[in-house]
């Protein structure tokens, strides 16, 4: 091989080499369906999110809209076993229960953050601590949840604070949410389960895990394809290589 298509194929092996490692340190991009586990105490669940284009404005930047999801819930503290995912509740666009203040009447040592756009609510009966319904927001973020209220300062995590509402095929739903990178337990995730009430009427909170669930999605593929095209392409090479001393010894 002449010293001109020498440097040409090198070129072209190292122009490849550096577009496969653009695609490696892209930001996460999950294909769509993501698929997600958790476990808590006694509950755990696997479900696959349809995952797409967020369009809603006022959301955070990064946030992508769950728009349907299917797997299995159990929750050994109130006889589930294995009920069926079967979608998640659509947005209802609520009004939150508080307002968020100026910077200058913050009374909290961070700075505030307004809610998201797409900031949901669910009634209950008997809403945990001081809320008044189970809050909800649909959105997924692949690189992580950034701050999305006001008086809580903690954040990360593919889900925010907020979370995804799961609809179960025995009518009722479980909301699984990030609490976010929490000194000294690290990221971990939350979980309410909501079944329906026949006396009073209503939707009936019957398990609640503020912190402590963990839950995981696999990683793309990305480094696994980076790490198979970089030896494929210098596989390439050295077969070029061969075949040229193969030819000088004949």
């Amino acid at each position: 091989m002449n010293t001109g298509k020498r440097i040409s194929v090198k070129k072209r092996l190292w122009t490849a080499v550096a577009t496969l490692a653009v695609f490696a340190s892209t930001p996460c991009a999950f294909a769509t369906p993501v698929q997600i586990g958790f476990n808590g105490a006694g509950g755990s669940g696997h479900a696959s999110l349809t995952v797409g284009t967020d369009t809603t404005a006022g959301d955070p930047a990064g946030a992508q809209v769950i728009t349907n999801a299917s797997g299995t819930f159990s929750d050994t503290n109130i006889g589930i076993d294995n009920v069926a995912i079967t979608g998640v509740r659509a947005r209802n666009f609520a009004t939150p229960n508080d307002t968020v203040p100026s910077p200058e009447d913050d009374p909290l040592p961070f700075p505030p953050v307004p809610f998201p756009a797409s900031y949901s609510a669910l009634a209950v009966l008997n809403p945990p601590g001081q809320d008044t319904a189970i809050t909800y927001d649909d959105l997924f973020y692949a690189d992580g949840s950034p701050r999305t209220c006001w008086d809580y300062p903690f954040s990360g995590g593919f889900l925010d604070p907020y979370g995804v509402m799961f609809t179960l095929a025995n009518g009722g739903f479980v909301d699984l949410w990030s609490d976010g990178f929490m000194s000294p337990g690290g990221l971990t995730y939350g979980f309410a389960v909501i079944l329906p009430n026949s006396d009073p009427e209503g939707n009936w909170v019957s398990d609640f895990q503020f912190s402590g669930v963990r839950a995981a999605v696999p990683e793309p593929n990305f480094l696994w394809l980076f790490g198979a095209g970089v030896l494929g392409l210098f596989a390439w090479r050295r077969s070029t290589e061969m075949r040229k001393l193969a030819s000088r010894s004949i």
